[in-house]
């Protein structure tokens, strides 16, 4: 897949208005790329309904504009309730609140409000009931001991027996029973296994694990009557992976439900996902200017003014962003790391990577940065966050001003 900047002249004219390190995200692009996922799972699926992970990109104006496409919010923490409640036009019922290891005030504000809560642990259900917040709606998210990696890095998986998410198996069916017991109506069941997934199969193969339990859970006259298979859909972070088949993986969903559903005996459960990466992460750059160009011990390391607290996801997980010089003056090429100002070794976004050779002064654009890029940041060092702008059909949007040293200090009393 070709990795192209949508305007280098307009990039530019941004990093000299508002300087770098700078976050460029491309709403347009993000609204065609909503539009065409929710339109190939509606054919499968008419009911379907899509909850952005805020998360990957908790910026309010980019969540309004997918809210405004019918978009609902996928929630993790009280922060993200309340930006949930800054949107417009958001209906509860589209609001999905799925934390572990949550506070019982947090659970309590959820109930009130009318969001969905997810219970991510069976000792969570106790508290629902003894504090008289039992919805008479209420998902499980369920941990079935496999786990998928991220495609291409050395993340954490999602699930699996070592995993601190869900509910496992031994433990999911008396949940079920006991909330049900205690007046619950509407069961859902929610499960993620792994992110970034760019295996097409892989959909079919998790299906077949909730249809196994809800085949489990009929035995209890327990009706599952909406499921959610969470996020996770991969992206392209290399220049040579294609773009993962959308359709064949809602065919491939479609298939399993329909067989499933004709082998049980039972009408086709609601379908939700919750991605957060595959509708924002190919429609954001991280623009950062070469201060330093070292050479030593026969490397050549590029220094740039940004660092793991703008893209943490290399240092962390090892993980690829292709990353490209903004102006192409020649064809010449070297073998350089590119890395950060943090005082810390694993401050890297590319090892050994050819690219075109560069100057001090010159600007690199790391692409990919639309997900888990500005969400992620921290402040050692003292590190101030990257302003954030938004290209829209109308012009461009600041989204974010500048973090200042004032700001880094306001809650020092």
């Amino acid at each position: 897949m070709d990795k192209k900047i949508p305007d280098t002249e307009l990039f530019t004219k941004l990093i000299r208005k508002y300087g770098t390190p700078l976050q460029i995200y491309d709403g347009t692009a993000m609204i065609d790329n909503y539009t065409n996922f929710i339109y190939t799972f509606k054919k499968y699926f008419p009911t379907f309904e899509h909850h952005f992970a805020v998360k990957a990109l908790p910026n309010p104006h980019i969540l309004q504009i997918l809210v405004d496409q019918g978009c609902g919010l996928d929630c993790s923490s009280m922060s993200e309730l309340l930006l949930a409640d800054m949107m417009q036009n958001l209906q509860p019922n589209k609001v999905i609140f799925t934390s572990n290891f949550t506070a019982t005030n947090e659970l309590k504000y959820a109930f009130d409000k009318g969001y969905t809560i997810n219970l991510d642990c069976d000792s969570l259900l106790d508290v629902l009931i003894g504090n008289n917040i039992l919805p008479k709606k209420l998902y499980l998210r369920f941990n079935p001991s496999i786990g998928k990696t991220d495609s291409g890095t050395d993340s954490n998986i999602l699930g699996g027996e070592h995993s601190k998410f869900g509910i496992s198996n031994d433990k999911i069916i008396d949940c079920y029973v006991k909330a049900k017991k205690h007046g619950v109506e509407t069961f859902g069941l929610h499960i993620m296994t792994g992110s970034c997934v760019l295996d097409e199969d892989y959909w079919s193969c998790l299906c077949d694990v909730v249809f196994h339990l809800i085949a489990e859970l009929l035995k209890h006259e327990i009706n599952i009557s909406e499921i959610n298979l969470g996020g996770g859909i991969g992206i392209p972070y290399k220049p040579h992976q294609e773009r993962i088949n959308i359709r064949k993986i809602a065919f491939n969903i479609h298939k399993e439900f329909e067989k499933n559903c004709k082998l049980l005996g039972i009408d086709k459960p609601k379908l939700s996902m919750e991605n957060g990466r595959y509708i924002t992460g190919p429609y954001g750059y991280l623009c950062s200017k070469i201060n330093v160009i070292k050479k030593q011990n026969g490397k050549i390391f590029y220094g740039m003014d940004s660092c793991m607290s703008n893209l943490m996801r290399p240092g962390m997980y090892k993980s690829y962003h292709y990353i490209s010089k903004l102006h192409h003056e020649d064809d010449e090429h070297e073998i350089v790391n590119i890395v950060g100002t943090l005082c810390e070794n694993n401050d890297w976004f590319a090892k050994d990577r050819l690219i075109q050779k560069c100057s001090v002064g010159d600007y690199l654009v790391i692409h990919d940065t639309g997900a888990h890029a500005h969400s992620m940041g921290f402040q050692y060092n003292g590190k101030l966050r990257a302003p954030e702008v938004l290209l829209t059909p109308a012009g461009y949007l600041l989204i974010r001003r500048r973090e200042t040293f004032k700001d880094y200090i306001a809650t020092i009393i």
